[in-house]
């Protein structure tokens, strides 16, 4: 005889888990996890969201890449990046400036490999093949881009920058002159054309080289008179140029800016003074005075961060360091900086970030997301791979954002735009509450064939970029997050009522239930609804009929409050005619009004959308729809008898607990189609908004399977919250 037990799934905390933990029914994850978690938004309180939407902003002149850029808690911008390009925008979304070319160097190629530190108006950006550039706020609505140059002496020369010898020690230099244009002869063949352009010193004092003959001799000028012509062994380069390349790691800490990771000394950290951040001169090692060290180990470590934290942390390719200080109050010096290995796993060229009281990194291989946080036990930094639940859902992040918050929600999260081929342009999302030890991960997706492209945040902003294929075209669009699922659609936008024309009253004294328009481009439609300037009231069209020329005779549903005047103005205030945002030319696309989904529709070739069943006013929600989808892990419990695991059995009957919501529909393995939740309301009548429901709702399943799971998800693109379920599983 079957035998039946109840179960509950009272939370989704631990987000979607490993398909290889499917019988791992000993774990705490277990049950607070699922099998499939997409799309969806993971609260604070166990339960989930759909996630909220995105709205349009702009289209970006290409492929681009997000930086955020907060001067202000009022005053947050966001950087496009795209080739040799940067447009900024407001938090808002609306343009602050654009198309900044000057001295913009970085290309497409390097988007996803920059790294920035700000410092109040001004941003620093770096790779390891272009010159630093610095991106300056001078003014709310303006902003310049500038080459970054090392200070110098009040006299020109010095230049405060840092230098190194590359070639070997034995190489000597041997000047013709100690003043003026001279020539500079090596002890061994190390010139090339590239020289050109670049400064040596000889013993300490600064000379350009200022033209090739050979590669033991180059023309030069000297900026500090040379001590001597004999054969100089005690000389050294500027550390970064074109030749040698330039920091791809860069970061503010102890009012210092420091800089590493120059691509022909990977190792190498240098420190401005302090409090005089482009001052890189070492001085005679004073406390204030700039730092250059490099790594020591058994391999070159190429560091690709630096990140500020309690420590100065430092991501490498092959493990990450911090440099300790002696109490949480004392400074780093040049007397008394020292680098310790803490961990051995590697950073990818994705720039850190710091969440939850720790630094998240993607590891070398692109597989697992670890966190660099100070433990006690250990009496030093651990690097946890939090991704261990999820690891399919990590699949080469090439950028990382944090969201604290918004003002309506309080869940924080980490994003990482996937780059790889599995889950190419979908963002892996990570919840975590560290003092509840609740931690979890979702994917987001938009929709078929579009894909997330970069995401960023700026305070409670969240941007992205859409990669989507818009009437033929790939376009770059810039979007922004809702707040909540009261946003369901994604790159969406608002319609606007079209007029059909300029239509007007033809001819005065009419009364009674008809009147005579005309101005129209097309066909007035019955039930649309409109007003005349002039009379009282709304009218609503219950009969048309084409008179020809443009002029219609249309019968109303109320008599005319008055006769209106010859060519009084006619507003239409609901109507099937609209016009929509020209990017959604010839495609297919969802709309929303208030909390009533209208179905999908396709866009004209002229950006009009026809609606075919209510007349809508202006201000329809329009754009991508995309499916949230939660399946459970396989439904396990403890009988009398032992665990249920492996047996078949079946979901007999499922208590889902929602709120605030409009559409879900619940189907098991062996159910033919989904259960979509009916919401019925006493009371209602056509034309009407539906109200949100919140309570616990029934649903019945049939079919028997050693695996019984159930989905969740929706046919229409409204709001949705599951805080959790209640489940009948019947077995013999």
């Amino acid at each position: 005889m079957a035998r039946t037990l109840r179960t509950v799934l009272s939370n989704f905390s631990g987000g979607e888990i490993n398909p290889l933990l499917k019988t791992r029914t000993d774990t705490k994850a277990y049950f607070n996890g699922a099998q499939t978690l997409r799309n969806w938004y993971m609260m604070d309180s166990g339960g989930l969201m759909r996630r909220q939407g995105t709205s349009y902003k702009a289209t970006l002149p290409a492929e681009s890449r997000l930086l955020p850029f907060v001067f202000s808690d009022d005053e947050v911008a966001i950087f496009a990046l795209s080739n040799n390009r940067l447009d900024v925008y407001s938090s808002a979304g609306a343009v602050i400036q654009s198309n900044i070319t000057s001295n913009c160097n970085w290309t497409t190629a390097q988007l996803f490999e920059l790294n920035m530190a700000q410092f109040g108006d001004t941003v620093f950006i770096t790779h390891r093949n272009n010159p630093i550039r610095k991106i300056v706020r001078t003014s709310a609505s303006t902003f310049t881009v500038n080459a970054f140059s090392f200070a110098t002496h009040s006299s020109s020369y010095p230049r405060y920058q840092p230098y190194y010898k590359y070639e070997d020690a034995s190489v000597t230099l041997t000047p013709s002159a100690t003043s003026g244009n001279i020539t500079l002869t090596a002890s061994t063949s190390i010139f090339s054309a590239s020289w050109v352009g670049d400064t040596v010193r000889l013993d300490s004092k600064e000379v350009d080289i200022t033209g090739y003959t050979s590669g033991t001799e180059v023309n030069a000028t000297v900026r500090e008179t040379l001590g001597g012509t004999s054969a100089e062994s005690d000389w050294d380069e500027q550390l970064i140029s074109d030749r040698r390349g330039y920091p791809q790691a860069i970061t503010f800490h102890d009012n210092r800016l420091w800089i590493a990771g120059v691509k022909s000394k990977p190792s190498s950290v240098n420190a401005s003074h302090v409090g005089d951040y482009f001052n890189f001169s070492v001085g005679t090692g004073l406390a204030s005075e700039g730092i250059d060290v490099a790594i020591g180990g058994d391999q070159v470590n190429e560091i690709r961060h630096l990140y500020s934290g309690s420590n100065l942390q430092i991501f490498t390719d092959s493990g990450e360091y911090i440099i300790p200080t002696s109490s949480d109050t004392s400074a780093i010096t040049p007397s008394n900086i020292v680098f310790r290995r803490q961990t051995p796993y590697g950073c990818s060229r994705t720039r850190p970030i710091l969440f939850d009281g720790a630094s998240l990194y993607t590891q070398k291989n692109g597989r697992a997301v670890r966190e660099f946080i100070y433990s006690d036990s250990e009496a030093g930094y651990v690097s946890t791979n939090i991704s261990v639940l999820a690891p399919h859902l990590i699949d080469t992040p090439k950028d990382i954002a944090m969201l604290s918050g918004s003002s309506t929600r309080p869940e924080q999260f980490a994003i990482f735009t996937n780059s790889g081929s599995t889950h190419n342009g979908k963002l892996a999302v990570f919840h975590s509450i560290r003092e509840e030890d609740i931690a979890g991960w979702t994917l987001w997706s938009t929709r078929t064939g579009d894909t997330f492209h970069s995401v960023t945040s700026a305070n409670e902003h969240l941007f992205c970029i859409g990669k989507r294929s818009l009437n033929g075209s790939t376009v770059y669009t810039l979007e922004k997050f809702g707040e909540d699922d009261s946003v369901s659609l994604d790159c969406s936008t608002t319609s606007t009522l079209s007029q059909r024309g300029t239509p007007l009253v033809k001819g005065a004294s009419q009364s009674g239930l008809t009147l005579i328009i005309d101005g129209l481009t097309s066909n007035p439609q019955i039930q649309e609804e409109f007003t005349i300037a002039g009379i009282t009231g709304t009218y609503r069209i219950t009969a048309v009929t084409n008179n020809g020329s443009g002029t219609y005779t249309l019968t109303l549903n109320t008599a005319l409050a008055s006769s209106p005047a010859d060519n009084a103005s006619i507003t239409f205030t609901k109507g099937f005619l609209h016009t929509v945002n020209g990017i959604y030319t010839n495609e297919s696309v969802n709309a929303v009004f208030g909390n009533s989904s209208l179905g999908a529709f396709t866009v004209s070739g002229t950006d009009t959308l026809t609606f075919t069943v209510d007349p809508q006013p202006t201000g329809v929600s329009v754009g991508f729809n995309y499916t949230p989808e939660l399946e459970t892990m396989p439904i396990d419990a403890e009988s009398d008898t032992g665990p249920l695991t492996g047996l078949p059995r079946r979901i007999v009957r499922c208590i889902i607990d929602v709120a605030d919501t409009l559409d879900v529909s619940l189907k098991s393995p062996n159910t033919a189609s989904a259960h979509e939740l009916v919401i019925l309301q006493s009371g209602f009548t056509v034309g009407s908004d539906l109200t949100k429901q919140t309570g616990k709702r029934e649903f019945y399943f049939l079919g028997y399977d050693k695996s019984p799971t159930v989905t969740v998800t929706q046919n229409d693109p409204l709001p949705l919250k599951v805080l959790g379920m209640a489940l009948e599983v019947q077995f013999s």
